[in-house]
C-alpha cells in the first residue's frame, strides 16, 4: 500500500509528500491510546503488550475452562480472545449473554477472569480501551480501506465513511472476463499463463491473484508461474533466481525450519523426551555450523538404530559417546557443543527476560542458526526470532519466574501463535488465499475458484456470541443475508481494483462437480478447452532438450562378494537401477521409529527360536516322541532364549541375532512389554508349525543357519540358508518368511525367490525341493516347488513344457543361468530403471527414479524378500 501511495505521488508530479501509515484498526486504536496516555498518565492504565495479552487470556481460560478437561486449552484461548474483541467492537454485552448458554458462559468466566489479572497489573487490552477512544480526534486524515463492514467504533471516528464499507466513490475501471475451466490444475496453468502474457506486454505490471482453497494449490500455482516466467532460473548457479511471485498470508513462526530447530534445540537441553523422527529433522537442519551435513546426517542414521523411540539429552549423548571410529570426531563435537550449551542455558528458576537471554546465549553455543546472508528470508526469520525473544522478556510484567522446561514450553507455545511470512514487496505477482478487497490498484486482477461454495461464503457466527446479538450488531459473518452483501460488495471493489479483472470457475474439483457463485450469474462464463494437457508440454521448444539414457554404472569388483549377500540377487531381479542404488550408492531407506516390536525384529525373533529348536530336535522322530505340554515347553525356552539374545542385541545388529551362551543371560533382565506380547505370538506359530512339520514323511535337519558361498558368473555370493533338511529322496531346503504370503513365479524370466534358487545352485544336485515357510497369523504352510508331489506339504511337482513330463534337471540348470545373468549384471553395473511387478509398491527410492509406480501391476512384496 506504500509502495502504491509512493507511485501515484510520482505520477502526480510531486517530490515530496507526506508518507502514509498502513494499519490495522487495532495497531491504530494502539498507537492512538499510547499517545493520549502520554499527555495524561495518571488517567490511563498501562497498555498491555499484545503477547501480555495473550499470556493472560491463556491463563483465563485454563481457569475458566477446568471442567472441560477434553478441550484443547491453546485452541479455545485463541478463540475466546477474538470473541471478546468482537464484542467489543460490535458493542456486544457479554452480561447480558449469559442466558443459560454454555458457551456464552464459558466466554464470560474468561472475561471476567482475564479482567481481574489485569486491574491486578493496573492494565487493560486495546478492545478494553476503544470506548475510550469515542470522544476523542486523531491528528491527520483517517482513510478507511479495505473493509466488509465498518466497526461501528471506528466509524464514528471517519464520519465521511459512507456508501460502500470504506467510503469511496471510485469508479469502475476494470475490463471483466469470466472463464470455465475443466479442473482446478488447467486453472492453474491458465492463469500462469495468463501472467506469462501481461508481463511479457508490459514488465513493470503489478499482478494480483485470489485463490481461495488448500494452500497446496496456491504453491503449486507459484512455481508455474515462476517456470513460466523465468525457465532458465532452474539452472542458475545455487538456485538464486529474481524472485517473481509472493504469496500473501503467514504460517506460524514455530512451524518454521529455524524456529522449530531452535525450539527442539531448547526442549533437548531442557530434558524434554523428543521422538526419533524429531531428532533426525534436527541434526539434518540447515542451521548448523558444524558438524557438517554428511557426518551430521550419518549421526542422524546411528541414533535411528540404536536410539529408542523417544530420547532424552542424556541418552542422545550416550549415543554421540559410543559413535563408531568414522564418526567419533562429529561426535565429539557435538556432544561438546550440546555440553557448553546446557551450561550457558543453566538452571532453576528465572524470569522471562532472564530466560531469553541464556536462550540467545545457549543458541549460540549450538552455532544456530548457522550461516544466514543478510538480506535473505533466513536473515529476516533471524530478526524474528530475536523479536520473539524481547516478547517473551516482556512477560515479566505479568508473570513470576518459571523453571526450564516451562519456560521452553511457554516459548514454544508464544511462536506458535506468532504469524510470518518474510517480506516479498515489489514482487511482479501476488497471491492470496483471501477474497477481500485489493485495496490498491493493480494492472491485472484475477480471481479463481468462484464456485457457489466460495462466493459468497456460508454463515459463520462466532460460537461465543449469542446468534441474535450478532444479527442485530451488523457482524458480517453471522447472518446469510449480510454473506451475500459482502459478496456483492467484493465484486465492485474488484472491478474498482485492476484494469483487468478475470473471475474463473473450475468444473470439476477431482470428481466433484462444481457450480458457479450465483453472484457471477450476470457475467459470461466460456469454457476453456486447453490446447494440451500440460503447460510445459506447451511451453516445450522441439530440439532445446538432449535425452541421454544412463543405464550402466561403474562396474563391481569381482574378487568382492556381493553387497548383502542374497539381496543383491533380490534387488537385481527386482529392479537394476534400485539394487545397484541402495547397495552401490548407499541409498538405504532409513529406519522408522514404530511402537511395538519392529516387523524385522518380529523375523528375527522367530529365525533364532526356530534355529535353537532344530538344533535340540534334529529330526522328525524326536519331534514325534514329544507330547503336546513337552513341546510346549520346550518351544518357550526357544523363544525366550531368542528374546533374550535380541533384548541384549538391541541397537547394536538389524541383522541376524548374534548367538548368545545361556551363561552370558543376565537372570535380572527384563522384557518389555511389547516383547513379551511377541513371544506369546512367536510360540503360537512354532507350535503350529510342528503341527505342521508331523505331518511330513521323516526327515532330518541337517543343517540350520548355514554359511555357504556360491561362485558363479565370475562373482562371488556369500550365503545363510535358514535349514535344510535331509529327506529319503535328497535334500530340501527351507527359507523362513514371517510376513504376508503371495502366489509366487518360479518360472517367469524374474522367478520370485532367487535366493532359493542360488541356494540350490550352490548346494548342487541333489536337492530336491525349494520351499518358503510362511508363518503369519493367518496360516502356516510351505510355498514351494519339488522334483516329485508331496516332498513337502502342500508342494506340487515342479511343472515341465507342454506335452512333456517335468525334468527336475533341466529346470535347475534354467535356474543356474538366471542366477548366473543375474550376478553377470550386477558385477556389470547395469543399473536400468525395469521394475518387476509391483517392485515399486514398497521401493523408497522411486522419487529419485521418477517412475509412476501406478503403473506397475499389483504384485508381491518379493523385492523385500531377501536372505540376511
Amino acid at each position: 500500500m506504500q509502495l502504491a501511495h509512493a507511485a501515484a505521488q510520482i505520477a502526480a508530479a510531486r517530490g515530496v509528500w507526506a508518507s502514509v501509515d498502513a494499519l490495522t484498526p487495532v495497531a491504530w486504536a494502539g498507537r492512538e491510546l499510547e499517545r493520549l496516555a502520554e499527555k495524561n498518565p495518571s488517567d490511563w492504565p498501562r497498555l498491555l503488550a499484545p503477547a501480555e495479552e495473550w499470556l493472560l487470556w491463556r491463563e483465563a481460560t485454563q481457569e475458566a475452562a477446568q471442567r472441560y478437561p477434553l478441550l484443547e486449552k491453546e485452541l479455545l484461548a485463541g478463540s475466546l480472545q477474538r470473541s471478546s474483541e468482537r464484542a467489543a467492537a460490535y458493542h456486544i454485552r457479554l452480561a447480558g449473554a449469559l442466558g443459560g448458554d454454555s458457551e456464552a458462559a464459558l466466554l464470560c468466566a474468561a472475561q471476567r477472569s482475564f479482567d481481574a489479572r489485569c486491574r491486578a497489573l493496573n492494565a487493560a487490552s486495546v478492545s478494553a480501551l476503544i470506548p475510550r477512544l469515542r470522544d476523542t480526534r486523531a491528528p491527520g486524515e483517517l482513510l478507511l480501506r479495505g473493509f466488509d463492514v465498518i466497526p461501528p467504533w471506528l466509524r464514528t471516528r471517519a464520519p465521511a465513511a459512507s456508501g460502500d464499507s470504506s467510503g469511496r466513490r471510485e469508479p469502475r475501471i476494470a475490463t471483466v472476463r469470466g472463464l470455465r475451466t475443466p479442473d482446478g490444475l488447467t486453472q492453474l496453468e491458465a492463469i500462469a499463463a495468463w501472467c506469462r502474457e501481461r508481463l511479457s506486454a508490459k514488465p513493470d505490471a503489478r499482478l494480483f491473484v485470489m485463490l481461495p482453497g488448500p494452500a497446496g494449490a496456491r504453491e503449486r500455482l507459484a512455481q508455474l508461474i515462476r517456470d513460466t516466467l523465468d525457465p532458465a532460473a532452474k539452472l542458475a548457479p545455487g538456485g538464486a533466481a529474481t524472485p517473481l511471485v509472493g504469496i500473501e498470508g503467514a504460517d506460524p513462526f514455530g512451524v518454521l525450519p529455524l524456529p522449530s530447530q531452535a525450539l527442539l534445540s531448547l526442549g533437548l537441553l531442557a530434558g524434554h523426551a523428543v521422538g526419533i523422527e524429531l531428532i533426525t529433522r534436527w541434526l539434518t537442519a540447515p542451521g548448523w555450523t558444524s558438524p557438517n551435513a554428511a557426518a551430521r546426517a550419518q549421526l542422524a542414521r546411528l541414533l535411528r538404530e540404536r536410539a529408542a523411540s523417544r530420547v532424552r539429552l542424556r541418552e542422545l549423548l550416550g549415543v554421540l559417546q559410543l559413535a563408531p571410529r568414522e564418526l567419533k570426531t562429529a561426535g565429539r563435537e557435538l556432544d561438546a557443543k550440546l555440553q557448553q550449551a546446557g551450561r550457558r542455558l543453566g538452571e532453576g528458576r528465572a524470569s522471562p527476560r532472564r530466560w531469553s537471554e541464556r536462550f540467545e546465549a545457549a543458541l549460540t553455543s549450538l552455532g544456530w542458526p548457522g550461516t544466514v546472508s543478510p538480506g535473505g528470508s533466513a536473515h529476516q526469520i533471524r530478526l524474528r526470532w530475536r523479536e520473539l525473544l524481547e516478547e517473551f522478556g516482556e512477560l515479566a510484567r505479568s508473570i513470576g519466574s518459571l523453571e526450564l522446561a516451562a519456560a521452553v514450553d511457554l516459548l514454544r507455545a508464544l511462536a506458535l501463535r506468532t504469524v510470518h511470512r518474510p517480506a516479498e514487496e515489489g514482487l511482479p505477482v501476488t497471491i492470496s488465499a483471501v477474497l477481500s478487497d485489493p485495496v490498491v490498484i493493480y494492472d491485472g486482477l484475477w480471481v479463481g475458484s468462484l464456485s457457489a461454495d466460495q462466493l459468497p461464503l456460508p454463515p459463520a457466527p462466532d460460537p461465543f456470541l449469542p446468534l441474535r446479538a450478532q444479527l442485530d450488531a451488523g457482524v458480517p459473518e453471522a447472518g446469510v443475508a449480510s454473506r451475500r452483501a459482502q459478496a456483492e460488495r467484493l465484486l465492485s471493489a474488484w472491478q474498482r481494483g485492476a484494469q483487468e479483472l478475470v473471475l474463473s470457475v473450475p468444473l470439476l474439483d477431482e470428481d466433484r462437480e462444481l457450480l458457479p457463485s450465483p453472484c457471477l450469474a450476470g457475467i459470461d462464463l466460456p469454457q476453456q478447452h486447453p490446447a494440451s494437457p500440460w503447460l510445459p508440454l506447451r511451453l516445450h521448444r522441439q530440439g532445446f532438450i538432449e535425452s541421454i539414457a544412463d543405464a550402466r554404472g561403474t562396474t563391481f569388483n569381482p574378487l568382492t562378494p556381493l553387497p548383502g549377500g542374497t539381496r543383491a540377487l533380490t534387488l537385481q531381479n527386482a529392479c537394476p537401477f534400485r539394487a545397484y542404488a541402495e547397495l552401490r550408492l548407499g541409498a538405504s531407506a532409513p529406519e522408522e521409529a514404530e511402537p511395538g516390536v519392529p516387523m524385522d525384529q518380529r523375523g528375527l525373533l522367530l529365525h533364532a527360536a526356530l534355529q535353537t529348536l532344530w538344533e535340540r530336535l534334529q529330526d522328525s522322530q524326536r519331534l514325534a516322541a514329544l507330547d503336546e505340554s513337552a513341546l510346549d515347553a520346550l518351544i518357550g525356552e526357544c523363544v525366550e532364549q531368542a528374546a533374550r539374545a535380541l533384548h541384549a542385541e538391541a541397537g547394536r545388529s538389524r541383522r541376524r541375532v548374534r548367538r548368545t551362551s545361556d551363561a552370558q543371560f543376565d537372570l535380572f533382565t527384563v522384557l518389555s512389554p511389547a516383547l513379551e506380547r511377541e513371544c506369546r505370538r512367536a510360540r503360537l506359530l512354532i507350535h503350529r508349525l510342528c503341527k505342521l512339520e508331523r505331518s511330513r514323511a521323516p526327515f532330518a535337519v541337517e543343517a540350520t543357519e548355514q554359511v555357504a558361498e556360491l561362485v558363479l558368473g565370475g562373482g562371488r555370493v556369500r550365503l545363510r540358508l535358514d535349514r535344510v533338511d535331509r529327506l529319503a529322496e535328497g535334500r530340501a531346503v527351507l527359507d523362513y518368511k514371517s510376513g504376508r504370503p503371495g502366489s509366487p513365479d518360479w518360472y517367469g524370466e524374474r522367478p520370485t525367490h532367487p535366493q532359493l534358487l542360488a541356494y540350490l545352485t550352490a548346494l548342487g544336485s541333489d536337492v530336491v525341493a525349494l520351499a518358503t515357510v510362511n508363518l503369519t497369523a493367518r496360516e502356516v504352510r510351505f510355498t514351494g516347488v519339488g522334483a516329485s508331489a508331496d516332498l513337502l506339504p502342500r508342494v506340487k511337482a515342479a511343472a515341465g513344457r507342454v506335452g512333456e513330463p517335468p525334468d527336475w534337471g533341466a529346470r535347475q540348470r534354467a535356474w543356474q543361468a538366471v542366477i548366473e545373468q543375474l550376478i553377470r549384471a550386477f558385477l556389470a553395473g547395469e543399473a536400468q530403471v525395469d521394475p518387476a511387478a509391483g517392485a515399486c509398491d514398497y521401493c523408497h527410492i522411486t522419487d529419485i527414479c521418477r517412475i509412476v509406480a501406478h503403473l506397475a501391476a499389483d504384485g508381491s512384496r518379493h523385492a523385500d524378500d531377501a536372505d540376511d
